[in-house]
């Protein structure tokens, strides 16, 4: 037959796995715990120390004993890939696609370069919103081919920092960094050129590819 702060510790055990009580949540102090189900102080203790051992509640001092752990918060064991047996060519548009259609909010986008919305000033950046609108019109008007000139002034001003010496016609502003490639190879290459491309992770030169368009 199991012990009986088995039993306790079971019943709250299934209820932090349910999330009745959650993580930070206080549980019954030991003496109220103790009155309220008809078992001896020392049941409690060994209760919540079995809890404790297991990782899913703390004791904090003078405070009692409080939530830690919740197994719901973990993410789901990874399951088993079948790679294709067969490889099927893809363009370059066709693969972005694929990349960014399974792109979730849980996932952390170390290609967008976007830093975790916490660290952004948002009332900053929201207020700065609104004054670059009214002063553009309200963006109703279409930008000057070349991008916005207080913006370029500003990459020219920014320049010095890593050693250049250019001025706000010497920029062009693109919608982002797909588009600035797609711009900078179509000035500088021509179909059938190879491009070598360099991993960002290591110096060697991790492939090349042919220009195409």
């Amino acid at each position: 037959m199991e012990h009986l702060y088995l039993q306790v510790a079971d019943r709250i055990q299934a209820m932090i796995e349910k999330e009745v009580i959650r993580i930070g949540d206080k549980l019954p102090s030991v003496r109220s715990l103790s009155k309220e189900q008809g078992i001896s102080m020392s049941t409690v203790f060994q209760a919540y120390y079995h809890l404790e051992s297991k990782g899913y509640i703390e004791p904090r001092p003078k405070s009692g004993y409080y939530v830690r752990f919740s197994p719901r918060k973990l993410p789901e064991m990874p399951g088993a890939t079948r790679p294709v047996k067969k490889a099927t060519e893809v363009n370059v548009s066709e693969m972005i696609t694929e990349v960014f259609s399974h792109h979730g909010p849980d996932l952390l986008r170390f290609s967008t370069a976007s830093p975790s919305e916490p660290l952004l000033p948002s009332a900053k950046l929201a207020k700065s919103m609104i004054q670059a609108l009214r002063e553009n019109n309200g963006g109703l008007t279409y930008e000057n081919l070349q991008g916005n000139l207080p913006l370029r002034r500003q990459i020219a001003r920014m320049s010095i920092q890593w050693g250049g010496s250019i001025t706000e016609h010497d920029v062009i502003t693109t919608t982002g960094c797909m588009d600035a490639l797609t711009l900078c190879l179509s000035a500088t290459t021509q179909p059938g050129d190879v491009i070598a491309l360099e991993s960002p992770l290591t110096a060697a030169p991790s492939s090349s590819r042919k220009a195409s368009g």
